[in-house]
Parts: structure tokens; sequence; C-alpha cells
């Protein structure tokens, strides 16, 4: 999501205010970006400025402390940067669900034919009546086997126009290609359906959508969307798979007004959802964030990233209501922010001390290192770009790695 590139687009009023967005995140050291060609449109006009560390919360908290320690960890590089991390912790009590299993049943007849002359059996069978349980599971849901997986990270998006992908494991990014739809190249937020299309939001036309092929970023498809739907133009997006059961996908939102900076408060934004035939916007319920980025896993969650200060929360997908609240305090949303699901953790983009670039900040969600502890660390200084969209399909491993 990209604050001060909407707001050069459309020549609004008080484009540099950041909207109450106060405090910012200080990492021990500075990283090196092998890409120093990435160019920025906007840059905001109050750079971030680091001076607290990330913080640990629980989920359910309204507020969360934490001590400071401090590693280092140099990732594999490929075309990224060295990575230094800063982590502070605090004890909680964390649970891990585990993805439900499917089964399917499968009807065979069984047809012999003896004959006795031989004494030879010749058997047939067929199995064509074959059913799932797992809700009849389409196969245009199913996840294509294409050359850029989708399952091996999260994809990112330059204000810009170029598409890049983060790979957790490594902790390196990977251009992709750069972008040009109908000469439009400012953009906005991203989500990436299970097809293989990142939808990418444009500042202008505002909150124009266009769809990007992850195997080839200069095709450009245009999908038929109307900007402006019931007074809603800009929005944090994602797809969220329909079910555990059910893998096909749908685009859900935080609505963002375009004035001023992003901020919190009662009934401030929306919560909607996008239908994937008529690309018609439906108002599910209000929400405290004006301005929120989300996220979706393959077994049906959403997640958003906003507030001031700022919070994970998970919505209930069909009435909108907050399931849980995580507090990210320390980790402000800056002018250009965004976040994913990966792997049973989150990974957040935010402007580093240089404002030009990102840095990432990753969340142990599921505890998998087992020490009883979520830990919010900073393990990149300075990615190749400056993020303001990420997606993860639906295809991307959901469950704790």
């Amino acid at each position: 999501m990209n604050r001060s590139a909407w707001a050069l687009a459309v020549l609004l009023v008080g484009c540099g205010d950041n909207g109450g967005v106060t405090g910012a995140v200080t990492d021990g050291a500075t990283g090196t970006t092998t890409d120093t060609t990435t160019s920025t449109t906007n840059n905001p006009s109050t750079p971030a400025t680091d001076t607290d560390e990330p913080t640990v919360g629980t989920m359910g908290q309204t507020e969360s402390q934490g001590t400071s320690e401090g590693t280092t960890v140099t990732p594999p590089t490929s075309t990224t940067t060295d990575a230094t991390t800063d982590t502070t912790t605090m004890g909680v009590d964390t649970t891990t669900t585990e993805p439900g299993t499917t089964t399917s049943t499968t009807d065979t007849t069984a047809t012999t034919d003896t004959t006795t002359s031989t004494s030879t059996t010749e058997g047939t069978s067929t199995t064509d009546d074959t059913t799932s349980t797992t809700g009849d599971l389409p196969d245009l849901c199913a996840c294509p086997d294409i050359e850029v997986p989708l399952d091996d990270g999260i994809f990112v998006l330059s204000d810009d126009a170029e598409l890049w992908k983060y790979y957790p494991e490594s902790n390196t990014f990977t251009m992709l290609g750069s972008f040009s739809c109908g000469g439009m190249t400012n953009t906005f937020s991203m989500a990436v359906d299970r097809l293989g299309f990142a939808w990418v939001m444009l500042n202008n036309p505002a909150g124009d959508i266009w769809k990007i092929d992850v195997t080839d970023p200069g095709n450009c498809i245009d999908p038929g969307y109307n900007p402006n739907q019931q007074g809603i133009g800009y929005f944090g997006m994602a797809f969220v798979s329909n079910s555990q059961f059910d893998q096909c996908d749908r685009m859900y939102g935080n609505s963002f007004d375009g004035f001023g900076g992003f901020s919190e408060g009662p009934n401030f934004g929306d919560f909607l959802s996008v239908d994937p035939d008529s690309l018609l916007i439906d108002i599910i319920s209000p929400t405290d964030f004006n301005g929120a980025e989300m996220t979706g896993t393959g077994d049906g969650r959403v997640f958003s990233f906003g507030g001031v200060p700022s919070k994970l929360v998970e919505r209930d997908k069909d009435s909108g209501a907050v399931i849980d609240t995580f507090p990210l305090q320390n980790l402000p949303l800056t002018n250009a922010f965004a976040f994913a699901f990966f792997g049973g953790d989150f990974y957040f983009f935010t402007e580093s001390a240089n404002p030009l670039v990102s840095k990432v900040t990753h969340l142990d969600y599921d505890d998998s290192d087992m020490d009883g502890q979520q830990q919010l660390t900073t393990i990149n200084m300075a990615a190749p770009i400056r993020i303001v969209g990420a997606g993860v399909s639906t295809c991307a491993p959901f469950a704790p790695m």
C-alpha cells in the first residue's frame, strides 16, 4: 500500500500528513542491496526514522512489552542484501492448529471374464465414478504447474511497477520483471490469485485494477473491474480460499478514503470482498482502519495489518467480526507497507531508515521454534525496492514449516 504515491497522483490536500502514524522501528545495522536501479516515483514527505525495537504481542492483548536481544543472521544471497536480525521477545502461550485433512472415496467396479480353455483370467476395472469429500474441488481451482512456482515464496510489488519475489527460506529477493499497463506504472496495492495472476491496483486512474501474469509481468490484462464502486476507490487486498475444503479463492479488502494518512477510528473504513465473476464489491462490515493491508491463507483465514499503533487482526470472512488481535505497537505502517502469510508465519514489509527501500520483519506466529514466544524480528534491513504490495497465492503453504 502506497500513501505517498496516490497523494501525488490525485493532487490531494495534505499529501505529507502521516495521519498520526508515529514511531518507527530501530534496527541495529544497515543492509546493502545488489540492485541499485530501483526508481521511486514518490518520496514520502516525512521519512521514517528508527527509534524503537519491534516488540512481541499476544493474540488478544491490548499492550505488549519486551526486552531486546540482538543476533546477527547472514542469509544466503542471490539478488538481495545481507540481513541483520534484531529480535525482541516476550513469553506467550501459543497453539498451532494443524491443517485439516481431506479424504476421498472411489467407487470401483471390477468385471472379470474367465476363459476356461486357457485357465487365464482377464481383469478390467472402471474408475469413472470418483467422488471427493473435499467439497467437489473444481479443476479450475487446482494449483497450476507454471514456470514461476506459487508455493515457494511471496510476490512483492514496487512503487514503480516492478514485480519481485521474496523467498522466506533464504531471505532473498529476485526480480521477475516490470510492467506498464496502459502506460500506468504508479502502484498502490496487490493481491495474487490461485492461477498465477497478480492483481495490481493503480493510483491513476484511482483504484483501477489490472492483472499481471507472474510468468510474464509485461503481459497486462484488463479484467474489467470498475473502480469507485459504492464510493470505494482504494483498498488493501488479498485472495483467500473459500475454506479448508474449498480451495477456490476470492478477493478481500479494507478500504482507504485517499485523504491524509492511514488512520484508525470507529467505522473509519470498510471490510469488503469482490465477486470473482462479476467483479462487483460487496461491503461486508465497517472496520476501524482507514487503510489496511490484507493477507489470506489456503485454509480460508483472512488477516489485516493496520491501525495506529499497528495491529494484526484476524477477521471472520462472512461477518467481518474481529476474531483476534495481535498488537504491533513498535512496527509502524509507514508511508508504504504490505505483508503476507507464508508457512505459518507473517512477513511485514515497511519503509526502512532509508525510505527509498523497505525492510522485512518476521513474526514467528506459530512459535515454530517451540520456545513459548512469538518473536517479532527484523530479518532484512534493506530490500532492493520500496514495497507497496505483497501477495501470496493460496497455493502457498499455510501450515508451519
